[in-house]
């Protein structure tokens, strides 16, 4: 095929996908419905529009039910999210239809939804579910897929082949096609070298690989980079994408999982090493189990890879069984999906209506499951990981759990020595607290400890109140009044109050507003639990006024001039929820009573405020304070006293401050040292309490029915567990999964991995060997290459080996007008089917071209620090880490996915992916032209190219090859002359010239390259 840089210049690529089949639509609607939709409804619908509780008449518990819909109509008008009545509820735009009522929906729980009506409303539960008949379990029983793996006879042809290309040559020939010829050198060095590594051929490997003519040189170039690291991250990355890998947990706040790389990373090295895909499996299921019953140096590797039970979506504030069952089924669901190809998650309501799959198959894994401890990742409500699985044998874990508690209970000594010296300080306490008059403070400066202090308030001799019937004559007092609402003072009474029968609570306190009555705002006196977690009392004052919160309204309670000092005495019954007092001076005192309290006070006070948000807006009238009390028994009267107390020594704040900033740092001490784990442990899956489930009727963990013993499918042999009380059943499991009766293993993995050499399996359906997926294009074909895989050792390797010696693989991707019109989507592989690069290597080759990528292996993610964790469903954890590195490394966010991976089709972590559907859309071609990123890479390229020996000819003939790996033609290099020559020019004739027009020509070059079809897509 004639290439020209005329006709690639700006051309960002558009090819059509070939239809999905209905089976495969349907499969990817249901799949969405069983991992989003149904663990949503159930967590945060069902509680009041389910079979027990129908609010407003509705229920979303099965089809019929919201197809029927309620009082207010149908719910959901599939197809049209904007005018379904459930979406317009959950978005909160209508103040009186609101649900949840209680808590909005997150942002992306709103965004699923919307997608599922978008969708049409898939939903495959049905009102009588229970009753519907089920498959005929001896007739689906015949179905291909569930068959014994047996090794067919090789066709026979006319010309010696390979096995592979015969058992294509068979069929080929009875559709009438003719096969294109092998395709050229370079186009077969840049398909292989992209298919293992994801990256393309360095001009160094194109002029090696074009030297060698000798026989064997495809297997000697397969064999190279099979031994290199990109191998391992380019094949790691496929199963990431079957075993929904992420680095954010996925529940409403998106807790990031710090060990989540650790998986990552041995998928990674698994596939270098060529470990066994039988060995690989059994790992990923039960390696904790391996590593406890034969500790070796494998130990904390094989505990690792049980990570592909943890990595899923997770669902929950806390590790509680409220929430588990929708970890578990994502579980069932991934383990059917990815291993066995069966869609397991439809029997978890009743009996599969397709496959031979029984609701009591899918509770005897289940209870599989519910036998397995999870690690937890932290949620809302516990905010730090838990239960994750130690990487060091037990002897070694119980060592350091001991170091562990010796630890802690060093800190746990010194803080109560130092809460014992702090309690030293009680003595000086009075009217229930410490330095509550300020005499403890240094005169002409800002309240400190025990008290808060924000805006520009200080301690002053002219602060001092002239009463003396709470506390002793004294001779400071504050000032505040920045006229800022949020500035003021707070104190927090270390002993605060709580509610006791037949007790009071009694409040004194004395202030004075300062002499400018042209200030139009209010100061405010809170009194409550914590700072406004629990309102108990608010007292408002102006320039002119004092008002009392009673209940919700203020009522003003008499007027006040400015500059007179006034006392204010509250008297709180929590017993009747009213309180009552005075104010005033002596001899001029205004009383009131039964007045309401916070109508949601919770009985606690053990806060004192003083701030600006007063009943009246504006500017914040100045005022001094002195005198706080909080205590059980009544003050003096006003006018009363002097009153008498133990004075406090000179260095009182000092003192206090030190004490309570060491309090402090002993305490975040020890609350790292508890919450960080004393041994290296992963995000995986441990032994749990051996257990069996019990039916959940529709899928209900409420309405339980029966309980089924721990086994495997029936359709797969049955076997249940010999010793149910030995433990999970795990192991068990793995090995009936990966034996060499199982019919599925073998024929699933070596479907996948013809897939994703070929962009397409023999099973169009990957994940779906069912009755309802595609049936084999080459039936042997698949049967000879499973026998072939069992065979070679379960090596991932050498099935590679016998895919790429084929002259099915290294055929030529041209057009072929005959063939086309017989067999359009290349099913029968006449040809190398084009496609697009993925994401990944989409981003990884520019970074190469650039000679920004860093291919060695990262650390750990950036994530905050988990000390300082408190994610919620409203400020879930987000970022994107930038990094040059390949893609395999990024940060893969579960519920806003990476920018880039995104637009550029990289698989969704929410589900496993079967097969990337990879789009064409205008918003990925403006990325290409205006990315930041794409032009960076841009101009280092050209950097790289004029950094080059030779003339500016050889330099584009470097460039070509670089980045399409083919040389231009003459023509094809004096266009491109011409092309930098005009640029230049251009460049010069600018008002503002570039800095560098050199570079700016070539990178204009670069762009091009780096943007066109002969980059984007692989023939």
């Amino acid at each position: 095929m004639k290439h020209s840089f005329l006709i690639t210049v700006l051309a960002l690529g558009a090819t059509a996908c070939a239809p999905r089949s209905m089976s495969a639509a349907s499969q990817e609607e249901t799949a969405f419905f069983e991992t989003n939709i149904r663990p949503l409804l159930l967590e945060r619908c069902a509680e009041c529009h389910s079979e027990k509780k129908q609010k407003g008449g509705l229920r979303l518990d099965s089809r019929s039910a919201w197809q029927k819909g309620g009082e207010s109509g149908s719910a959901i008008a599939p197809g049209d999210p904007d005018t379904s009545l459930l979406i317009k509820a959950i978005r909160y735009l209508d103040k009186d239809l609101q649900m949840p009522p209680k808590q909005k929906l997150s942002a992306s729980e709103v965004a699923l939804l919307e997608k599922w009506v978008k969708m049409g409303a898939p939903d495959p539960r049905d009102e009588s579910a229970a009753i519907q008949p089920t498959v005929n379990f001896e007739a689906a029983s015949k179905h291909w897929a569930f068959q014994p793996v047996l090794r067919p006879p090789v066709p026979t042809q006319a010309r010696p082949l390979q096995p592979l290309d015969a058992f294509v040559a068979a069929r080929s020939q009875q559709e009438g096609l003719a096969p294109n010829p092998v395709a050229d050198p370079r186009t077969l060095l840049r398909r292989i070298t992209y298919d293992l590594t994801g990256l393309p051929p360095t001009p160094e490997e194109i002029r090696t690989f074009l030297r060698d003519n000798g026989p064997g040189r495809i297997d000697r170039l397969v064999e190279r980079l099979l031994a290199s690291s990109a191998y391992g991250e380019r094949w790691g990355r496929h199963w990431l994408d079957v075993a929904r890998y992420a680095d954010t947990a996925g529940d409403g706040a998106d807790y990031p999982v710090r060990e989540a790389v650790k998986y990552r990373d041995w998928v990674i090295h698994s596939f270098n090493t060529d470990k066994p895909y039988d060995q690989f499996l059994r790992e990923q299921i039960a390696g904790d189990i391996l590593a406890r019953n034969k500790p070796t140096a494998d130990f904390a590797s094989q505990v690792t890879a049980t990570g592909f039970l943890a990595i899923g979506k997770r669902y929950g504030y806390k590790p509680s069984p409220d929430f588990q069952h929708l970890d578990f089924a994502d579980a069932i669901d991934s383990v059917g999906r990815s291993l066995l190809g069966l869609s397991l998650g439809c029997a978890r309501c009743h009996d599969h209506k397709f496959d031979p799959v029984s609701v009591s198959d899918y509770y005897g894994m289940y209870g599989i499951f519910q036998s397995t401890q999870w690690a937890f990742p932290g949620g809302e409500e516990q905010k730090r990981p838990s239960q994750f699985p130690p990487l060091v044998p037990s002897p070694e874990v119980k060592r350091l759990d001991a170091l562990k508690k010796e630890a802690l209970a060093k800190l746990d000594e010194r803080l109560a020595q130092t809460k014992k010296e702090r309690g030293n300080f009680d003595s000086l306490a009075f009217a229930g607290g410490i330095d509550l008059a300020f005499e403890g403070q240094a005169a002409g400066k800002p309240p400190a400890a025990p008290w808060l202090s924000a805006g520009p308030n200080l301690v002053l001799a002219d602060a001092q109140s002239p009463f003396a019937h709470a506390h002793p004559p004294g001779k400071l007092g504050v000032r505040l009044g920045s006229g800022v609402p949020n500035d003021g003072v707070r104190y927090v009474f270390t002993k605060g109050l709580r509610a006791n029968a037949g007790k009071r609570m009694e409040f004194t306190l004395d202030f004075r507003t300062s002499e400018a009555p042209e200030t139009t705002g209010s100061y405010r006196f809170y009194l409550g639990r914590g700072v406004i977690q629990s309102l108990a009392v608010e007292v408002s004052v102006s320039s002119s006024e004092i008002a009392i919160r009673n209940g919700t309204q203020w009522e003003v309670v008499r007027s006040l001039a400015p500059g007179q000092w006034n006392t204010l005495r509250l008297t709180l019954d929590p017993a009747q929820k009213t309180f009552s007092g005075f104010v005033g001076s002596p001899g001029d005192l205004t009383t009131f009573e039964n007045k309401a309290l916070g109508p949601n006070w919770d009985g606690v006070a053990d806060t004192f405020i003083s701030d600006g948000n007063g009943h009246v807006k504006g500017a914040v009238p100045g005022r001094d304070l002195d005198n706080l009390g909080l205590q059980e028994t009544p003050f003096g009267a006003p006018g009363s006293g002097p009153v008498a107390a133990p004075a406090a020594p000179p260095d009182f704040a000092h003192r206090l401050k030190t004490i309570d900033a060491e309090i402090a740092q002993l305490t975040k001490e020890r609350d790292i040292v508890s919450t960080d784990n004393p041994y290296p442990v992963a995000y995986g899956v441990s032994e749990g309490s051996p257990v069996n489930a019990r039916i959940q009727h529709r899928g209900e963990p409420e309405k339980l029915r029966e309980e089924v013993p721990r086994r495997f499918l029936a359709i797969l042999g049955g076997d249940s567990l010999q010793d149910p009380a030995k433990g999970s059943g795990r192991l068990e499991l793995a090995e009936w999964i990966t034996r060499p009766t199982n019919p599925l293993a073998a024929r699933v993995f070596v479907n996948r991995v013809w897939q994703w050499h070929f962009g397409q399996g023999l099973v169009p359906t990957a994940s779906d060997f069912g009755l309802r997926g595609e049936p084999p294009s080459h039936p042997e074909l698949l049967d000879w290459l499973a026998s072939e895989f069992v065979a070679s050792g379960w090596s991932v390797k050498a099935l590679h080996r016998l895919i790429f010696r084929s002259d099915t693989y290294q055929r030529s991707s041209a057009d072929h007008p005959d063939n086309l019109k017989k067999d359009p989507a290349n099913r029968w592989l006449w040809r190398y089917a084009r496609h697009p690069l993925d994401a990944e290597s989409i981003r990884d080759s520019m970074l190469a071209m650039s000679g920004l990528l860093d291919k060695s292996v990262p650390g750990a993610h950036p994530f905050p620090s988990v000390q300082t964790w408190a994610f919620t469903i409203h400020k879930p954890f987000h970022d994107v880490y930038e990094s040059r590195h390949r893609s395999v490394y990024l940060m893969i966010q579960r519920n806003r996915r990476h920018p880039f991976l995104a637009l550029f089709d990289a698989a969704d972590p929410n589900a496993s992916v079967p097969q990337r559907l990879p789009t064409t859309t205008p918003t990925q071609s403006l990325y290409l032209l205006n990315s930041p990123f794409v032009l960076e890479q841009a101009d280092a390229m050209a950097r790289r190219l004029l950094a080059s020996p030779g003339e500016d000819a050889d330099r584009v003939r470097l460039a070509f090859e670089a980045a399409h790996t083919r040389e231009p033609a003459p023509s094809e290099v004096m266009d491109v002359l011409a092309f930098i020559d005009a640029y230049r020019q251009k460049l010069a004739s600018l008002q503002k010239p570039a800095p560098d027009p050199q570079v700016a020509a070539w990178a204009g070059l670069t762009r091009v390259l780096l943007t066109g079809n002969a980059f984007l897509y692989l023939d």
